[in-house]
């Protein structure tokens, strides 16, 4: 690459050599090469190294943003320069970041808008050159600390032997130590097919509304995915997941331009029309899960399987969840539609059917593990297919699909899975490092879905947290599946 710096109020045009097809060269205004040309340090100054690469330019040091980052999240760096003498052409800055040794944590950083556009070749005796520089860690990144290296070094050049000599305190391998930057791994993206849930802040009204903070930092599904061998369903579908020392929270946004279902009452074979499934393997042993239902009618089924599904489950079995849906349109095959949200309250104890024994902690703690998935199922009118979508893809032949659920991981009020130790600071304890057995297909990211007006709400159920907003209906007990 070179760069090229254009008389006053003209465009800089950043350039490879080969104009060839490929994307429009980047430009850089050149006010903003003035702008970072510092006639002093900047007002509160930063930490001094000083460093000299050569007798001929001074890395005099920088400043961050923050100190501490996560896989995947973006810390801005700002270097500052101090130029001796001309460095002269042939020369380019590189940055890189390594993390423990003996681990694949490294990264090349590209060069940043200042290196482009006013580069070591132009560099003049005096300047004082504030260098910004955004670094995304990489996600599956897995050291405690990132270390981030700065130097020049020549054109086309890659050894160590072709950097210009650094020495002296602060350096390593002709190379500038510019900063050691603390990485917090409590709070790396979850591997494909794990999901971190957050614990809930603040109570939870089950009445089909996402209007509390709550739903705002739960763990939020991607679009969830057509089953394979399943047509795509009508509309798209939006999960997310929260919990707190009594259940455990799943709330549904569907959009439909087509709601069918005509089953009213608990336990009527939801599965064969619109609705939203929930499978749970709370131990992770692919042996003994609940499966739990509610329909745009607001009408549940739950069914508690004591081994696999190849035995019928147990529908006589009640989980005693809560649930609430808010309907946009109607469930009337044919008209005019716009879907609908639903929300569900699981007990804890729920998770156990009736396995009693099942060895797994209720309330979960931080850092515990669970398999589950949801599933939305939808039918079009006069087709008497189901469609599919899912969180964690499924196939069209088997919905429950034990091997295909997530892994979720619970997390506290931050997105944390490690648990703090008793007289430790945020963070601190220790956890195996996130994992899953599920294949690829999905994950999650934290933010929010729209939430519906108050109006018309239908709660079922008993017992989940505060009583439902003005204007609900209270109806019934439950929920579950057979596809």
């Amino acid at each position: 690459m070179r760069s090229a710096l254009v008389a006053a109020g003209l465009v800089v045009w950043v350039a490879c050599v080969d104009q060839g097809p490929g994307p429009r060269p980047k430009k850089i205004e050149p006010s903003y090469v003035a702008e970072h040309l510092l006639a002093h340090p900047p007002a509160g100054g930063f930490p001094v190294l000083d460093v000299s690469l050569g007798g001929k330019v001074v890395y005099a040091g920088n400043t961050v943003d923050k100190t501490m980052v996560a896989p995947g999240q973006t810390v801005r760096v700002t270097h500052y320069w101090r130029v001796v003498q001309p460095v002269g052409a042939g020369w380019r800055v590189f940055a890189l970041v390594r993390g423990a040794p003996n681990t694949a944590d490294f990264m090349n950083l590209t060069a940043t808008d200042m290196e482009l556009a006013h580069g070591p070749a132009t560099w003049k005796p005096g300047e004082l050159i504030e260098d910004i520089q955004d670094i995304t860690l990489r996600p599956d990144w897995h050291s405690a600390t990132a270390t981030l290296y700065v130097g020049l070094i020549a054109a086309g050049a890659h050894g160590i032997g072709d950097r210009m000599a650094a020495s002296g305190a602060h350096t390593q391998d002709r190379a500038v130590i510019a900063r050691v930057i603390d990485v917090d791994l409590s709070r790396a993206p979850p591997p494909p097919g794990t999901v971190y849930v957050p614990r809930a802040q603040g109570p939870l009204t089950v009445d089909g509304i996402a209007s509390e903070p709550a739903w705002s930092i739960a763990a939020t599904s991607p679009e969830l995915a057509t089953a394979e061998g399943s047509a795509d369903p009508v509309g798209k579908a939006i999960a997310r997941l929260t919990w707190d020392e009594q259940y455990l929270y799943a709330f549904v946004s569907i959009t439909d331009s087509d709601v069918v279902t005509g089953y009213k009452n608990h336990d009527d074979p939801l599965w064969k029309q619109d609705c939203v499934e929930l499978f749970i393997d709370a131990d992770g042993n692919r042996r003994g899960y609940v499966e739990l239902q509610v329909n745009p009618n607001n009408a549940t089924f739950d069914s508690w399987f004591a081994t696999t599904r190849a035995q019928p489950g147990d529908v006589s079995w009640d989980s005693g969840m809560q649930t609430a849906v808010k309907l946009r349109g109607t469930t009337v095959p044919g008209d005019t539609d716009q879907g609908g949200d639903a929300e569900i309250a699981i007990p804890w104890q729920a998770v156990r059917g009736r396995d009693e024994a099942m060895a797994v902690r209720l309330p979960p703690e931080v850092g515990d593990r669970w398999r589950l998935n949801l599933v939305r199922v939808d039918v079009k009118t006069g087709d008497k297919n189901q469609q599919a979508s899912s969180w964690n893809r499924i196939t069209s032949a088997d919905f429950h699909a034990l091997d295909r659920m997530l892994t979720a991981v619970f997390a506290d009020t931050t997105g944390s899975i490690i648990p703090v130790l008793p007289g430790a600071g945020s963070g601190a304890g220790v956890a195996s490092p996130p994992g899953t057995t599920a294949p690829p297909g999905g994950s999650a990211a934290n933010g929010s879905a729209g939430a519906a007006s108050n109006a018309g709400a239908a709660t079922s159920g008993s017992g989940a947290g505060s009583a439902s907003k003005a204007g609900s209906a209270v109806s019934g007990s439950g929920a579950s599946s057979t596809k």
